[in-house]
This record gives structure tokens, C-alpha cells and sequence, in this order.
């Protein structure tokens, strides 16, 4: 039997095209995306402008070094445009105190104290270091005082400096002159790469990414298009239309057609969001690509798991049906918004859940209760896409998970439809659990 009658078409089309004439719609659809777009568009241009206005702010920073260890080699490594070192002979014996009370009255922006102690221990070997950390423990406390908030860019450059010239006096102690101290604190190029059976490479942080993200979005789609659905229903129930439709057709066809119906509204809306954000991704990627080329990430070079991404579709499309007709259910039980909250409230945590649990998933999706949750159809939608990006998921795992998750369905369809071919035309008070029950039994 086809379920797809003509009458279920037209309720789908009536259910889509009320939704997306709606201003809220259009709103939504269009505004949501060229406002997110626009929102980090905006928080670049901020970093960018930050940082600009950085480097055409110049400074001036004193080094106080009373030990005279690393004074002269801090100021050699201060090669920035914006910034002016010079050693503050003057301020070297104050103490935090004093030099707090005559900064202003100075010629000096920034005034970096290095304590004669950590002087000393900068020039000393690892080993050495540490003998001396015991004697002088809370005394060798480096500190920056400023006449005007500290930009984390120019911050930054200073704790990099003072790295290398400690770097440089530790070198300089056992007679070694001409290493680059930026050469020997450069982070080592580090990647993990998955292998999965058949030879194909993955970069696990990025299938990671990918895996939240589609967890994410999903998590957002139901929650939104579940409520919706309830409220549809419940909008029908107040205005006495959902008589007049009954008369003409069956209350399964009426169920189907709303889920359909918002389905397909919701199915359109992520469309044009996913129009927008592959443009400004597109646009993005290709104006960053040479910072990702030197960052090792070759846009062109970079897998699409075509497979992970079709089973995941199934998933989804499964998922959406099974609390789809779970807020349908839940919908039929109501008479009012008040009670709506209190109706959809389990359904939610079932979709919370699972949400929460995807993060554990990623870093372990292997581990045995993350096995189990993949297979538990309440749970599966959300929690073996995640799986299926970041590991080697067996067949039998993800095929018997597709199975579950869609015999779930069909049992859902059923009580859905025997509590919505009652409830429908229930009014007044919320149905309670045992007279949904007996509409179960005898629906």
C-alpha cells in the first residue's frame, strides 16, 4: 500500500506551503545565515583591525634586570616594529611598589621587572635551575607593568621574547653562542592519521569535527522541527479545523502529512543554510588557503568519505521519522501550549541524551558503551554518524543499528497513529498516562 495518497500530498503541501510563506520563515531562512556569516565576517575584520592598530601603535618597554643576566639579550630579541626596548637602568632596584609609583611619571609605556633572582636562574641549566628553585620559591615572579590595557597580541610577544632570551642565557652559560633559540622552541609538525581497512587515510581531527558537527546539527534540527510539529497540531486542535479535515480523510494520513510537511520546510530551510555557508566556506578556504598550506592542510588532497556520508543520510532520515511521530504522539495528548512543554519534555532528554554523549563518543568511539548507544534507536541517530566519521565501524554493527533503528520506527508509526487517531479530537484537559495507554490498547 502506498502511503503517500493523494490526500497525504495535499496535506503535505498545505502543511509546507503555510510554513514557508510565513515571514518567520523567510527570516530564518535567509537572515539566520547572512547574519552568522556576517557575525564572523565582522570578527575577523576586528582581529585583523587589532592587530593592525598593534603594529601602528609604538611603545615603549624598560627592562629592569638588576642581575644583568638576560637584560641586554631580551632587548636584541624585542625586532617588532611597534615596540622600542630600552634598559631601564634607573628602576632596576625598585621594588614592584616603587616602580608601580613612578611608571607614569616616566618616559616608558611598559615596564618589564625581572627579579635578580630569576636573572640568575635564567642563566642556569635546567639542572642548576631547579636546585635553586627550592631557595628562592615565590621570589622569581617576572612581571609587566603597564600605563594602558595590554593588547594579547603585543602580551604575546613579550612572553615569546623573554622565552628566548632565557633560552639564549641558558646557552650562553656553557659557552654556546650561535644557536637560534627560535629554532630549538619550534613546535615539531604533528598529525594522527587514521588507517582505516582498505588503506584510505583519515586526519583524525578534522572526521572528529565533522563527526560533532553533524551531531550538532541534527540535535538542532529535531529539537526545533519536533517542537514544530507539536505546535502545528496543537494550532489545528484550538481552531476546530482538524474536524472538517477528519471528515475527509484518515488520521494517519493527517499524521503523515504533517510530519512530511514540516519535514520537507525544515529540509528546505537547511538547504539554503548549507547554500550560504559552502559559499562563504568556499570563499573563506580559498582567501586562507596559503595560511592552511603552511599549516600542512592541503584542501585538494583531503578525502570525502562518501560512504560514511550516505549511511549517515539514512540515519538521519530514519531519526527525524522516529521523533517525528513521537511528537506527533505527544502533539495529539494537548490541548494548550501550557501543557505543550510538559509533553515534549521526555522526548527532549531522549535527544539531550544522546547529544551529550557524542563527545565521549568521538574520543573513544570503539569503547563498549559507545558500541551499545549506537545501536540503541533512541540513541543511534546521533550517536553512529558520530562513529562512522571517526572510526572503522564493522558492517554487521552499523547494518544491525540500521535495522533496530527502523523496526523503532515502524513501532512508533504504529502507537504514534493509535494515539493521534484518539487524541486528535480530544479536547480540554492533557490526556493522562493511563488513558494513553488505553487509547494504545484500543485505538
Amino acid at each position: 500500500m502506498n502511503p503517500f495518497t493523494p490526500k497525504v500530498a495535499a496535506v503535505v503541501r498545505r502543511e509546507f506551503v503555510l510554513r514557508v510563506k510565513s515571514k518567520w520563515f523567510l527570516l530564518s531562512t535567509l537572515g539566520l545565515p547572512l547574519l552568522i556569516v556576517g557575525l564572523g565576517a565582522l570578527a575577523a575584520f576586528i582581529a585583523v583591525r587589532a592587530a593592525t592598530d598593534v603594529g601602528e601603535t609604538r611603545r615603549v618597554i624598560a627592562v629592569a634586570d638588576p642581575a644583568g643576566l638576560i637584560g641586554d639579550l631580551l632587548i636584541e630579541e624585542f625586532v617588532t616594529d611597534s615596540i622600542d626596548a630600552v634598559r631601564a637602568a634607573d628602576m632596576e632596584e625598585f621594588s614592584i611598589d616603587e616602580a608601580r609609583s613612578r611608571l607614569s611619571s616616566s618616559s616608558y609605556d611598559l615596564l618589564l621587572m625581572i627579579p635578580r633572582t630569576a636573572g640568575r636562574r635564567a642563566a642556569e641549566m635546567p639542572g642548576q635551575a631547579g636546585e635553586s628553585a627550592g631557595r628562592n620559591a615565590g621570589d622569581d615572579e617576572t612581571t609587566l607593568l603597564a600605563l594602558d590595557n595590554v593588547p594579547a597580541i603585543l602580551e604575546g610577544s613579550v612572553r615569546a621574547a623573554l622565552q628566548r632570551a632565557s633560552v639564549r642565557a641558558r646557552l650562553r652559560s656553557v659557552g654556546v653562542q650561535s644557536v637560534d633559540p627560535g629554532a630549538l622552541l619550534s613546535r615539531t609538525s604533528f598529525e594522527v592519521v587514521n588507517v582505516t581497512e582498505s588503506g584510505e587515510a583519515r586526519s583524525q581531527d578534522l572526521y572528529r569535527a565533522l563527526g560533532f558537527g553533524i551531531a550538532f546539527m541534527f540535535y538542532f534540527v529535531l529539537l526545533i522541527y519536533g517542537q514544530m510539529i507539536v505546535r502545528a497540531i496543537l494550532e489545528e486542535k484550538q481552531s476546530d479545523i482538524v474536524e472538517v479535515m477528519i471528515s475527509s480523510l484518515r488520521p494517519w494520513e493527517l499524521m503523515l502529512g504533517k510530519i512530511v510537511g514540516v519535514g520537507a520546510v525544515g529540509l528546505a530551510q537547511m538547504a539554503v543554510w548549507g547554500f550560504v555557508f559552502a559559499l562563504a566556506a568556499i570563499y573563506g578556504l580559498t582567501g586562507g588557503a596559503s595560511a592552511l598550506a603552511e599549516a600542512g592542510i592541503d584542501l585538494a588532497s583531503l578525502p570525502i568519505p562518501w560512504g560514511a556520508i550516505v549511511l549517515v543520510l539514512f540515519f538521519l532520515v530514519l531519526g527525524y521519522l522516529l521523533y517525528a511521530g513521537m511528537f506527533a504522539g505527544a502533539g495529539a495528548t494537548i490541548s494548550n501550549e501550557h501543557d505543550a512543554q510538559q509533553a515534549i519534555m521526555p522526548i527532549t532528554m531522549l535527544i539531550i541524551l544522546p547529544f551529550i554523549a557524542v563527545q565521549g563518543v568521538i574520543q573513544s568511539p570503539n569503547a563498549g558503551w559507545a558500541v551499545i548507544l549506537s545501536l540503541v534507536p533512541f540513541f543511534s541517530p546521533l550517536v553512529m554518524p558520530a562513529r562512522l566519521f571517526v572510526a572503522s565501524v564493522p558492517v554487521w554493527q552499523w547494518l544491525l543499528s540500521l535495522v533496530l533503528l527502523g523496526l523503532c520506527v515502524l513501532a512508533a508509526a504504529w502507537v504514534a497513529g493509535r494515539i493521534y487517531r484518539v487524541g486528535i479530537l480530544m479536547k480540554g484537559q492533557r490526556a493522562n498516562l493511563p488513558q494513553v495507554v488505553r487509547w494504545i490498547r484500543h485505538g
